[in-house]
């Protein structure tokens, strides 16, 4: 049978090619000659020297001979998606951007890059040539890889087909601000996870600001940077927030969420009146935050209309006081679970703020990893 469903067979093929790993896709060249060529159409590329970390040097210089050699070849389409992830001595700095450069010419849609170096001064960098791609809906980039150093950015950066953006613990040269103006430069842009922020060559404080109107899932992660005053967030139609920051920053602003359904959100915040009023009109809410009085806990009546379920760790002293709060003013509140871990003052905490309150919804308690 030719067809299946108006499949021809080698189209088959090369879609069951699409779900092996590369170096066993290209190793069905040798089965027959209707097998010889197929997997030059396969749409989706993927190499990972994980596997060559316990080999020899001449085994990890020949996968990589092999990864080049097979990015060089001509393909009878477009890629739909790229991944790379290196961490062994033969690959270099100049094979990332030679590779990426090589997906970007080949009109690739989704792209994956995990460099590690062997050297702590080295850092990947990405050919200009990403920064305009028209075909990139996705990219994920993590480890030691240079993002927007500025004499390497043209000045029209425009990635206009990108949905979802994956930064960890990418270096960041920040007095150009140029994350900001990437950022600003994808238009349609809806997912954005930022997770071990890292700034490199900051002689003076500096703020992160996420300005993205189409933006609808926001991740943020941030590690102990010295240098990294605190962020702005302002995303009008956000569905989605998590942010973990653990270090009390006195620049700290999120506003405009009118849209936000859920929120992960544990930090140190100066002001909780701030920090929760944007966020009001939430359903559900994960909240652990510290504060260093009791003057701190929010006061001014904010009413959560729409709230259905609070998730409230009791790390801090003054949780209790933050709970009547709530509670008082979310009159849709249906679950409660209290955050109980090892830390936790709940045990020494006065229960005259909240002991009248529990008849508002179902209580539950639930250990530090989660559970009942």
């Amino acid at each position: 049978m030719d067809k299946i469903c108006g499949v021809s067979e080698d189209e088959l093929l090369v879609k069951i090619l699409s779900f092996l790993p590369t170096k066993v896709a290209v190793s069905t060249s040798v089965l027959s000659k209707q097998w010889k060529y197929l997997w030059k159409r396969v749409l989706k590329l993927e190499y990972d020297d994980t596997e060559c970390k316990t080999k020899s040097s001449k085994s990890r210089k020949r996968f990589r001979r092999f990864v080049k050699r097979n990015l060089q070849i001509d393909r009878e389409s477009n890629l739909e998606s790229l991944s790379l992830k290196f961490s062994t001595a033969p690959f270099q700095c100049e094979d990332i951007e030679s590779w990426v450069r090589f997906a970007v010419s080949r009109g690739v849609r989704q792209l994956s890059v995990a460099y590690s170096s062997d050297r702590v001064w080295r850092r990947a960098v990405l050919p200009i040539h990403l920064y305009t791609c028209k075909s990139l809906v996705s990219l994920k980039l993590e480890e030691d890889i240079s993002l927007c150093i500025p004499e390497c950015i043209p000045r029209t950066v425009f990635l206009p087909s990108l949905k979802t953006l994956q930064l960890q613990s990418v270096k960041y040269y920040y007095n150009q601000d140029p994350l900001r103006r990437f950022l600003s430069n994808c238009p349609v842009l809806e997912n954005l996870t930022l997770k071990h922020i890292n700034t490199k060559r900051c002689y003076s404080k500096q703020k992160f600001s996420v300005s993205v109107p189409s933006l609808q899932s926001l991740s943020l992660e941030i590690g102990d940077v010295s240098n990294f005053d605190g962020y702005e967030i302002d995303t009008p139609s956000l569905r989605y927030l998590k942010i973990k920051d653990h270090d009390d920053r006195p620049s700290c602003s999120i506003e405009n969420m009118p849209k936000l359904e859920q929120a992960h959100i544990d930090v140190v915040f100066p002001n909780t009146t701030k920090l929760l009023e944007p966020i009001a009109s939430i359903k559900r809410l994960s909240l652990c935050l510290k504060v260093n009085s009791v003057e701190d806990v929010y006061t001014d009546g904010i009413v959560f209309n729409q709230l259905e379920h609070l998730k409230l760790c009791t790390c801090n002293t003054y949780w209790s006081k933050l709970l009547v709060q709530l509670l008082e003013n979310a009159p849709k509140l249906q679950v409660l679970e209290l955050y109980v871990n090892e830390h936790s003052p709940i045990s020494r905490t006065p229960m005259v703020y909240w002991k009248n309150q529990l008849s508002l919804c179902s209580s539950m308690f639930c250990d530090e990893s989660g559970n009942f």
